[in-house]
């Protein structure tokens, strides 16, 4: 059973792919951390879409959403921090050679 069955009837593209992070968490870190931030963008978006409050940042992508004031104002201060390790973990993932862990594909994917 997934941490995300949740989100299966309501947002099944979002369950799918924070599945695929959960699933890879020791199997494939990389692919988990990649699957991470890509639920992760594609909930922020949503929220950015459909939140008549929040404001359309400078640029349609993850760090300008999530650093957006409206957005950042309406987090529980504790998710932050959180976001900031999934965004940064999925870069390095997808972006860098370095060696990504299963601590790091956990981290991400809790």
């Amino acid at each position: 059973m997934s941490n995300f069955t949740f989100l299966k009837s309501g947002w099944p593209e979002l369950y799918e792919t924070a599945r695929e992070a959960e699933q890879n968490v020791n199997s494939a870190p990389r692919t988990s951390c990649f699957y991470a931030r890509r639920s992760l963008e594609r909930a922020v978006k949503w929220f950015c879409v459909n939140d008549s409050y929040l404001k359309q940042p400078y640029a349609d992508n993850l760090a300008a959403m999530i650093h957006e004031p409206t957005f950042r104002e309406n987090l529980e201060p504790c998710l932050f921090p959180k976001i900031l390790t999934i965004q940064k973990i999925g870069n390095l993932a997808v972006h860098s050679d370095k060696p990504i862990s299963s601590s790091d594909s956990l981290h991400t994917s809790k």
